[in-house]
Formats: structure tokens, C-alpha cells, sequence
């Protein structure tokens, strides 16, 4: 009885054996094909089980342009669909080009330099994550068609570390049979030899005509690059001349609008004017004391409320050379856009525009809870009068100057200075200006007015205008008189040319 129960254990033996090694060793299920757009271009993540991930092998080919994606061991899920186009994936399509191996062709639009997947683990499983660069960012033919593996970056999802590189089946691309790299559709899905050796391209050698002109470019760069190097030393020596000479900077105060309580304009989004012009200001105050001969002087630094006539008091006290008022338009017909410049105007504004806003910008006093001082007795008006007329010309010089830079990075509203009668421009007693940067009430420049970006040039704007104002007509004792000075060969008692 023993005996024969051995008889019958060897005997089933060699019946199941060779059923156990006939089941693979495993049994890898595709779940899903997911196609979507992301910031880097396509990206197509198939979705695997947690067995079967680790041996899939991909190869480009053209002509035309395809992924091939094959997964040993693995099957297709009963409910499995294909997805549909979307981005630079013309359409998907699967087959078994052995028993054993799931084929996933992707059909390119273009040709793309050959992704890199990645395998990562996922809920139940993991996925494979191919993503493709904006369409075209390759020419065509340019992609090497290579097959890259990527097995050991299974390692999270199997454990196998150290797994050796799994080889794909011999039909895939045997060694020595030279096939056309463009092989049919039909061929792929059904395991059809393709080619994986991609074609040459020749580079086109540099003639000794090409050769002469490349190094008289780069020999022109580097003169202007040692020009523009000499320029700065030479104008960081001449403010070093300028202070020890004694050479006094110009001061520009820089009256950021508003403030505080009041608000003035807010944008479509919600954007107050007091913080955009406050902004604007301290970028302009950082450029300005980056410019030698130059030094700022902020009005306002923080948000809080200063009375009309207290602006202008301060930047007097200040000793300040010219007084720039920054703001930030509005206006009902939210189309509206493009910098204004205003100067003061005692005898009516230029436009029934330039009227209204001086009205409005004259009311920020009663938003803030003071009032508005007028100047009604004769003396008054005179005195006026006569501290501004001394400054008329030469604010309509420097506003056309900031005006013509302002031009240069976006599009002036009115293309000319304009005036009118601001309290906050009628109480200084030196050159003056109100600088409408943009319209808030537009939603386009609300959006750029709130960016480093667009205050950082609306500064550079302002300060290049300053710049050609002084520079054409410099106050004696400065670094701009200075060089005007060396400029007519003129060098003086300062310390010589600059």
C-alpha cells in the first residue's frame, strides 16, 4: 500500500510539472491608457498592475513617427479602452507581437527628441509616465530611433533593485537582418523585425568664409563688451570725483499717490492704486539711487495718508530738484489704456479729460478727512503765480522727455503732455510732474501694474526721462554739469573730465 501511494504521488508528479512551469512566471494586466496636455507638452501615463511592470522596452521610429512601447508578461484588462487623440499623440493602438508581450504603438504627429519614462508606483499597482515636449520641438529625423530601457527604475514598485536589463524578444530587432526603418503600422502590431539603428546625418563642415566672419563677431562682442566695461569704470570715477569735489546729487522726490485711508482707484480684481503707486515709487527710488549724480527721496515709504500741501512740503524740505507724483489711472470706459504725463496749469486744463482728473486726484484730501485749501485773496494768487512760472518751462521739458520713454514700453493715451490745475503740483515750488503709469481700471494693465516686471520698466521709463532733462540742461554744482562741462572740453576746477 505505501508502495503504491509513492507510485501514484511520482506518477502525478510528472503529470503537474510541466503544467506548473507552462504558467508564466507573471501575470502583468494593463489597466488603462490616459492621454492629457501638461505644462511640458503631451503626457501619457499607462496604468499597470503591481506585477509584470518591470521589463518594458520602448524604440522610436519614423517615417512615420512612432512610439513603441512593449511590455513582457503582460495582458490587456477585459474593460480596457484606448484613449482618444490629444496633443502630439495622433491616436493609440495595441497588439501582441508575441504570446507573451503587449505592444502599445503611439502614432506622433511630429517628431520629437525620444522621451524618457519613468516608472512610478501607483494606487493597486504602478504606471508608466511618458511625456513628450511641445509638438515640433524637434525637427524631423532629428530623434535617434534607440530603444532605452528602463528596467531598474522598478525597483520602488518590485523591490528588484539590481535587476538586470530584460532583453526583448528576438523579433522585435534581430542583430543582423537590415530592415527599413519604416515599417507599417500593421507590421508593428504584429511583431514585425524593425530597424534600430537610426540614419547618419552629415554636418555641414564651417567654411573658412563662415570660419572669418564667426571670429570677427565674437572678436566685435568682446570690444563692446570691454567698451561698456571702461564706460562704467569711467563713470564710477567720475562720481568718485564728484564727491570729493564736493559735487552735490540731484534729489528727485518720488510722491507715491494716495495712501492710507484713501485708497484711490481700485481695479477690476481689486487692486488699489496707494499700493501699485507705492510700488512704483520704491523701484524708481532704487534706480534712481543706483544712478550716479542722483539721490531719491520718498515721500511716502509706507501706507499712510499725507494731505496734498504736505507732499509737496516735504520734498522742499527735502531740497529735493524735481518733484514726480506717481498714479495709477482710471477712467468708466474700462477699454481706457496707455501712461499720461500732466504738468501744472494755472489758466484751465488742455482737455476736458485732464480737467476731471485733477478734480479727482485734488479730492483725495477729502477722502483722507481733511479738506481743500484754496487760495482765494489776491497776494496769495500772485505769489503763486509767480513761484510756479519760474518752473512752467522747464516741467514741460522734463514731462516730454519721461513721456517719449513711457511711449517706448507700451502705448501713451494721448501721445503729448497734458495740464491742469493739481493741488498737489500747484504747492511745490520746483519742477513738477504727475505721472498716470497705466490705466488700473483696464483689466490688462490692472494685471501688469501689479508685476515687478512692468514697474521695474515704468521706473526705468521715468528715470531715463530725468536723465535726458538734466543731462540737456544740468544745475551747476552737479556730476550732469560736470559732464556737460567735459563733454565742451571744459574741465574746470572738479576734478576733470569724468
Amino acid at each position: 500500500m505505501r508502495t503504491g501511494m509513492a507510485s501514484f504521488a511520482r506518477t502525478m508528479g510528472s503529470v503537474l510539472l510541466p503544467l506548473c512551469l507552462a504558467v508564466p512566471a507573471f501575470a502583468g494586466e494593463l489597466k488603462s491608457i490616459e492621454l492629457s496636455q501638461g505644462a511640458l507638452g503631451t503626457r501619457a501615463e499607462i496604468r499597470l498592475d503591481s506585477v509584470g511592470a518591470d521589463g518594458f522596452r520602448t524604440l522610436s521610429l519614423h517615417a512615420p513617427e512612432r512610439l513603441v512601447v512593449d511590455l513582457p508578461d503582460t495582458s490587456a484588462a477585459a474593460n480596457f479602452k484606448l484613449p482618444d487623440r490629444n496633443g502630439i499623440v495622433q491616436s493609440v493602438r495595441t497588439g501582441k507581437p508575441n504570446a507573451d508581450t503587449l505592444r502599445i504603438v503611439f502614432d506622433l504627429s511630429a517628431a520629437v527628441a525620444p522621451p524618457k519614462p519613468s516608472l512610478e508606483p501607483a494606487d493597486g499597482g504602478s504606471r508608466l509616465v511618458i511625456e513628450w515636449p511641445g509638438a515640433g520641438s524637434a525637427s524631423a529625423g532629428s530623434a535617434p530611433a534607440v530603444a532605452s530601457v528602463a528596467a531598474a527604475s522598478a525597483a520602488s514598485v518590485t523591490g528588484a533593485a539590481s535587476q538586470a536589463v530584460v532583453q526583448a524578444p528576438e523579433k522585435i530587432a534581430p542583430e543582423k537582418e537590415d530592415v527599413p526603418a519604416a515599417a507599417s503600422p500593421l507590421d508593428i502590431l504584429n511583431g514585425s523585425p524593425v530597424a534600430l539603428q537610426s540614419p547618419e546625418v552629415a554636418v555641414p563642415k564651417e567654411t573658412r568664409k563662415e570660419r572669418e566672419a564667426r571670429e570677427q563677431a565674437e572678436k566685435a562682442e568682446k570690444a563692446q563688451a570691454a567698451q561698456a566695461a571702461a564706460d562704467d569704470t569711467a563713470r564710477q570715477q567720475a562720481a568718485a570725483r564728484a564727491l570729493r569735489a564736493g559735487v552735490r546729487p540731484l534729489i528727485i522726490a518720488i510722491d507715491a499717490g494716495h495712501g492710507g485711508k484713501d485708497t484711490g482707484a481700485i481695479g477690476p480684481t481689486g487692486k488699489y492704486e496707494k499700493n501699485v503707486t507705492l510700488a512704483i515709487a520704491r523701484e524708481l527710488a532704487r534706480q534712481i539711487d543706483a544712478t550716479p549724480g542722483l539721490k531719491s527721496y520718498l515721500v511716502r515709504d509706507d501706507d499712510y495718508f499725507i494731505p496734498l500741501p504736505q507732499r509737496a512740503q516735504k520734498a522742499r524740505a527735502a531740497h529735493a530738484d524735481l518733484f514726480v507724483s506717481i498714479h495709477a489711472d482710471s477712467a468708466p470706459n474700462h477699454s481706457a489704456s496707455g501712461s499720461s504725463v500732466y504738468v501744472l496749469s494755472l489758466k484751465g486744463a488742455t482737455s476736458q479729460r485732464a480737467r476731471w482728473l485733477a478734480d479727482k486726484e485734488n479730492a483725495a484730501d477729502l477722502v483722507g478727512g481733511g479738506h481743500l485749501q484754496k487760495v482765494d485773496d489776491t497776494l496769495s494768487s500772485v505769489l503763486i503765480d509767480l513761484t510756479q512760472s519760474g518752473h512752467m518751462k522747464a516741467s514741460e521739458a522734463c514731462a516730454n522727455h519721461v513721456l517719449d520713454h513711457l511711449a517706448q514700453i507700451g502705448n501713451s493715451h494721448t501721445g503729448e503732455i497734458e495740464k491742469a490745475n493739481f493741488a498737489v503740483l500747484r504747492t511745490s515750488d520746483m519742477p513738477s510732474m504727475l505721472v498716470e503709469t497705466a490705466y488700473i481700471s483696464n483689466y490688462t494693465e490692472e494685471r501688469q501694474l501689479t508685476t515687478p516686471d512692468y514697474q521695474h520698466k515704468v521706473a526705468g521709463a521715468v528715470l531715463k526721462g530725468v536723465q535726458d532733462y538734466f543731462t540737456r540742461d544740468p544745475p551747476p554744482g552737479t556730476l550732469f554739469a560736470m559732464r556737460a562741462q567735459a563733454d565742451a572740453g571744459h574741465y574746470g576746477d572738479a576734478g576733470g573730465a569724468p
